[in-house]
C-alpha cells in the first residue's frame, strides 16, 4: 500500500514538472528569446558584438524565471511578464556590453611613408576541392593559385596581367580573407592574414574596388549610407552629423559634391558609381587597396579620369596599390611594377620599363604581341596566342605554359621539368625551363628554388 502511494506521488511530481517546463519552454521562455533576439539585433552597432546568443539565452532564462515565479503572486500572466522582463534584461545587457567594445573615431586620410613594405606573399597556394558523387567525395582541386610570391610597397602600384582564368581574383580574396590559404603566407606589415582570424584591424587597412559598379552598390541605399557604412561596422560610430561631415570630405577627394549625397546609385554615371566606390574604400584610411579591373566597365574617356583620380591619390597619400586588370595599356600607364600570371603561377615578374621594354618570358612576349593597335591601314590582327588556356584542373605537366609556347628554346625537357627562377636583370625575374636565346648567358642567374 506504502509503495504504491509513492509511485503515485513520483507520478504527480513528474506530471507538475513537465507541466512546469512545458509552460516554461512554450508561454515564457520561447517569447522572450524571440523579443530579446529582435531587441539585441535592432540596429547597426549590434553586429559588433560578439556571441549574442549568450545574451538572448541570459535574458530569456532570467524573463522566463521571474515571470513564472511573479506568476504565483498573481502579479499578471507568465508570458506577460516574462516578455516586459526580457525587454529590460536585453536592453540592460546590450547597452553593457556596448559600452565596453573599443570603440574607433574617424581619423582624416593620413600620409604613408612611401617604399615600406606593406605587403608579402611567400608561395600562396589556394585550391579548390571538386567535390561529387552521392556521397559528395573529393576526385580532385583546382589549382587556382599555385605557389606565387610577391611584395607590394607603400606609393606603388603593382600591376598583376594575365588571361581570364590565370587565378588573379583568386589571390585578391586570399589576401582579403575570402578563401582559405592551401599553403604558404600573406603578411600584411608583419601581420599574418588568416581567413579564420581576419581581424577587424586587416579590413580597415585593406581595401577593394570591384570592377562592376553597379554589383557594387545597394541600389536602396543612399550614397552617404553607402560611404558611411564602413564606419558603422569597423568603427561603431553612428552620430549622423559627423558621419555626414566626413563622407562630404571624402566625396570632395574624388572629385563629388554636397548635392550628391542624398541621391541613389542609380542617379549617377558609371564613372561616377567608381568614385563613391573609391570613396567608401578610402573611409576607414585604409593602407592597401586592391583594385580589380576597376576600368574595364567604363568609357575609354571615362577610364583616363579614374586612373588620375587613382594616381593622384596614391600620390597624395601613399596607398600601395594592387591593380588586376587584362588591358596591357592600362598598366602600361598606371603600375610601377608588373607580375604576369600563367595558370595560378607568375611567370614574369619586373618594373614596367622592363616587361615593356625587355620582356623575356615567351608568354609575356605572346602578350605584348596581340595587343591591337589602331591602323588605319591593315585592319588584321597580326598576331594570336595559338591554342586554348589548359584546364587548372589538369594542368600540362611540366612548364604549364609549354603546349602554347612558340619560343625557339622550347625544347622536350619544357614538357617535364617545371620551371625554375632566372634573373635577367636586378628586379627582372621570369620562371622558365630554358633560358630565352636573345639573352646571353653572361646576363642570365639561374636561383635555387
Amino acid at each position: 500500500m506504502i509503495l504504491q502511494i509513492e509511485l503515485i506521488i513520483d507520478f504527480l511530481i513528474s506530471v507538475i514538472l513537465v507541466q512546469f517546463l512545458f509552460q516554461f519552454l512554450l508561454t515564457t521562455f520561447v517569447p522572450a528569446y524571440i523579443l530579446s533576439f529582435f531587441i539585441i539585433n535592432w540596429d547597426d552597432r549590434s553586429q559588433l558584438l560578439k556571441k549574442t546568443y549568450l545574451i538572448n539565452l541570459t535574458s530569456a532564462i532570467l524573463s522566463a524565471l521571474i515571470g513564472n515565479l511573479l506568476t504565483f503572486f498573481t502579479l499578471g500572466t507568465s508570458m506577460i511578464l516574462a516578455l516586459f522582463f526580457s525587454f529590460i534584461f536585453s536592453l540592460i545587457l546590450k547597452t553593457i556590453y556596448l559600452k565596453r567594445l573599443p570603440l574607433g573615431q574617424i581619423r582624416e586620410l593620413s600620409k604613408l611613408e612611401k617604399g615600406k613594405i606593406l605587403l608579402e606573399i611567400n608561395d600562396l597556394k589556394v585550391y579548390y576541392p571538386l567535390v561529387g558523387g552521392l556521397l559528395k567525395r573529393q576526385f580532385g582541386t583546382v589549382k587556382a593559385v599555385d605557389g606565387v610570391s610577391l611584395n607590394i610597397k607603400t606609393g606603388e602600384t603593382l600591376g598583376l596581367v594575365g588571361e581570364s582564368g590565370c587565378g588573379k581574383s583568386t589571390l585578391a580574396k586570399a589576401i582579403l580573407g575570402l578563401v582559405p590559404i592551401e599553403d604558404g603566407e600573406i603578411n600584411f606589415k608583419e601581420i599574418n592574414v588568416d581567413k579564420d582570424d581576419y581581424s577587424k584591424f586587416l579590413r580597415q587597412k585593406i581595401q577593394i574596388v570591384f570592377q562592376d559598379p553597379d554589383a557594387s552598390l545597394n541600389p536602396r541605399l543612399k550614397v552617404v549610407d553607402i560611404i558611411s557604412e564602413p564606419l558603422k561596422n569597423l568603427l561603431g560610430i553612428t552620430k549622423k552629423r559627423e558621419l555626414r561631415k566626413h563622407v562630404l570630405k571624402l566625396l570632395e577627394e574624388v572629385s563629388l559634391k554636397k548635392e550628391h549625397l542624398d541621391r541613389y546609385p542609380h542617379e549617377f554615371s558609371g564613372g561616377q558609381k567608381q568614385r563613391i566606390i573609391i570613396a567608401r574604400a578610402l573611409a576607414c584610411n585604409p593602407e592597401l587597396i586592391i583594385l580589380d579591373e576597376p576600368t574595364s566597365a567604363l568609357d575609354v574617356s571615362v577610364q583616363a579620369q579614374i586612373l588620375n583620380l587613382l594616381k593622384d591619390l596614391q600620390r597624395t597619400y601613399g596607398y600601395g596599390f594592387l591593380f588586376i586588370t587584362h588591358n596591357l595599356a592600362v598598366v602600361n600607364h598606371i603600375a610601377d611594377q608588373v607580375a604576369v600570371m600563367y595558370l595560378g603561377r607568375i611567370v614574369e615578374l619586373g618594373t614596367k620599363k622592363q616587361i615593356f621594354a625587355n620582356p623575356a618570358h615567351p608568354y609575356t612576349q605572346a602578350l605584348l604581341k596581340s595587343r591591337i593597335k589602331v591602323d588605319p591601314t591593315s585592319k588584321d590582327i597580326k598576331f594570336v596566342i595559338d591554342g586554348e588556356v589548359p584546364s587548372p584542373i589538369a594542368p600540362p605537366p611540366g612548364c604549364h605554359f609549354n603546349p602554347r609556347c612558340v619560343s625557339d628554346a622550347r625544347t622536350k625537357e619544357c614538357e617535364f621539368d617545371a620551371p625554375h627562377q632566372m634573373k635577367i636583370e636586378e628586379g627582372h625575374y621570369i620562371w622558365c625551363v630554358n633560358p630565352p636565346k636573345e639573352i646571353s648567358s653572361n646576363e642570365l642567374t639561374m636561383i635555387e628554388e
